[in-house]
């Protein structure tokens, strides 16, 4: 662009905006575009890593909002992380001539605008909730909730010639009216198939916990579809009140909210997607980039591109290029490069345990950050070694049936906690009835059961554990050797549930006892023996999603059966999974400075193939 036609696109800006010169001198040629590009017509920025896309979009929605002249209708800019929406909101009001709230505009979370626009102020024109006392505002239940109501919305399903419950809080439908299973443990029982008449009772049990005011966040979205489906209406009034909607990080786009917006876009509401379909990894909640890229071709978007990354040194760039193959350049702004800025290291089954060390002798010796540092995999059994300050395996029976409890019923669990709870569970039971054998892979699930039976045994067991935890009484901590007795009587009832051939009860009895010269100590004490050894974050690729980070070291599953786990998944060779790919290139895409990437032992071939990615490799000293 030349500088006379940039300069004057800019004043433009300036003109509308409560902003400095200084502010928008560094905006490149495609960001002042952007930015100045009419409305009317439905586009997609399409933003590479870095490349200031938050910036753009909070500089382009307050400019707009400032020209703005409806009273009744608005903007709305939508996002998926409550993070990500206060960013924009920030960035709106810091250039904009914002005092106060936003109206007529919209800035916040997907979920809470269909939330706020469509589910509360017309649900219950088709799901007939009468309300209570002129309130018909449906209350929002966790999937996780144990409260006592949802089992009047239960069902049993009956498998391998038992009954099992399920909450109506553990399934969902898509837009499409699918069942689905809310995790792999439900899904698992809903796809080994059931029958016609435990089908219907799963629907039945659905439409009357929805009848009753109540609803999921699942729910929200299919019931959301019913409703512009029943009623178009209320899609051309939508459409009104939203003439435009930015979708910030438009590839965690599902089919139900491409579904949503469609119904508004046929309306007349023009839609402005700005993100990279390269880093979509959410396909287990039914996001496709093809969709999305179908979508944006077939309605005919304007194509807009930011292609300069403002986070990394450029041959981290060329990694992270590389390894998606895209045929447009991106550049690379940070000019801090060190002598080895993308590095190869190989570990063995016995170094694996010293790769955070051999990362902390980096950061150090290089002088970077180790606080915005990171260690990263496809998948938490990858990096699980790792992460504790105990090795597992170190814990009696005993200690293992406390960890798991408190896990589960801890208050403001998190995902992490419910695996751990469910490990440390199965583990306990395995070695006590099964002698150790099991699947370690799949909470020590024995041979004679399947794992989806196994973990919904294990969730029952852990969700009545109520009667033995929080461990105290009358506000005094329990001693090991105070709980050891709960523990015992809670779960003799359920030892005579286990099938196969199992060890009586009073011989299993005897091997749990405290801890050897720990019957005094509080049992609590137990749960903060599970923290952190390393003093970097080590986490999946999908929790830094977004992020900026000074280092990563990426490690590679050692097995190729991992799930997209393994260094040979990220390879574009033979029958690559794309989303694999994309895992990878999210992971390649944080770090400013430096990149590692840590795999087992090589081969030649497959050594040559990650030098070519732009990789070095370093052996270990």
């Amino acid at each position: 662009m030349e500088r006379t036609k940039k300069y004057k696109l800019l004043y433009k800006i300036k003109n509308s905006l409560n902003c400095r010169w200084k502010d928008l001198i560094k905006l490149s040629d495609e960001q002042a575009d952007y930015i100045n590009h009419y409305l009317d017509h439905s586009s997609f920025l399409e933003a590479c890593p870095g490349g200031g896309k938050t910036e753009v979009i909070g500089i382009k929605s307050a400019f707009e909002m400032q020209k703005w002249k409806l009273k009744n209708s608005g903007i709305a800019v939508v996002t998926f992380t409550a993070s990500a929406a206060k960013e924009i909101d920030q960035r709106i009001r810091k250039y904009g001539s914002v005092s106060s709230g936003l109206f007529p505009h919209f800035v916040g979370t997907f979920d809470s605008w269909i939330h706020n626009y469509i589910l509360q102020p017309f649900s219950h024109y088709m799901t007939k909730y009468v309300g209570k006392d002129g309130d018909k505002s449906v209350r929002l239940v966790d999937v996780d909730s144990s409260a006592g109501f949802l089992f009047n919305y239960s069902t049993n399903i009956s498998k391998n010639g038992r009954l099992i419950p399920v909450s109506v809080t553990d399934y969902y439908y898509d837009y499409n009216n699918t069942l689905k299973g809310h995790n792999d443990i439900t899904d698992g029982l809903l796809n080994s198939g059931i029958s016609n008449a435990e089908r219907t009772s799963l629907l039945q049990k659905k439409k009357a916990f929805i009848t009753a005011g109540f609803a999921t966040y699942a729910d929200v979205e299919w019931v959301c579809n019913l409703l512009l489906d029943k009623y178009p209406v209320l899609a051309e009034k939508l459409s009104k009140r939203f003439p435009i909607i930015m979708v910030d990080e438009c590839q965690d786009l599902s089919r139900g909210q491409i579904n949503l917006l469609e119904r508004l876009r046929s309306q007349g509401t023009s839609l402005h997607f700005v993100g990279d379909l390269n880093q979509s990894i959410y396909e287990f909640r039914e996001v496709s980039p093809q969709e999305i890229t179908n979508y944006i071709q077939n309605n005919n978007f304007i194509h807009k591109r930011l292609s300069n990354n403002y986070r990394s040194c450029q041959p981290i760039v060329d990694v992270f290029e590389q390894i998606i193959g895209n045929t447009v350049p991106v550049v690379g702004h940070e000019n801090t490069v060190y002598a080895q800025s993308c590095i190869l290291w190989q570990y063995t089954d016995q170094t694996f345990s010293q790769l955070p060390e051999r990362f902390k002798q980096f950061i150090e010796a290089n002088g970077l950050d180790g606080k915005k540092s990171a260690i990263l995999a496809r998948g938490k059994t990858t990096i699980s070694p790792l992460r504790t300050q105990m090795d597992k395996y170190s814990f009696t029976k005993t200690e293992l049936f406390a960890i798991a409890i408190h896990n589960w019923l801890k208050p403001n669990r998190n995902t992490e906690d419910i695996n751990n709870a469910l490990f440390y569970l199965g583990r306990a039971i395995c070695l006590l009835a099964y002698g150790g054998r099991g699947d370690a892979r799949n909470q020590y699930c024995p041979e004679n059961m399947e794992s989806v039976e196994w973990r919904l045994f294990l969730k029952q067991i852990l969700e009545t554990a109520t009667s033995i935890y929080p461990y105290e009484a009358n506000g005094q901590d329990l001693s090991w050797t105070n709980w050891t007795p709960k523990l015992k009587a809670f779960l003799q009832p359920k030892w005579q549930t286990l099938s196969g051939n199992i060890p009586v009860w009073a011989n299993v009895v005897t091997k749990l006892r405290a801890p050897n010269g720990r019957g005094n100590s509080p049992v609590k004490e137990v749960c903060t023996r599970t923290g952190n050894v390393n003093s970097f974050r080590t986490t999946t690729i999908h929790s830094v999603k977004g992020e900026t980070l000074s280092a990563v070291l990426l490690i590679s599953h050692h097995n190729r059966q991992s799930q997209g786990g393994h260094f040979s998944h990220w390879l574009r060779v033979g029958n690559f999974n794309p989303e694999h790919i994309r895992f990878a290139y999210v992971a390649c895409s944080r770090p400013k400075y430096a990149l590692i990437v840590a795999t087992p032992q090589l081969q030649a071939g497959d050594l040559q193939q990650l030098q070519n990615l732009g990789l070095v490799y370093q052996p270990q000293e």
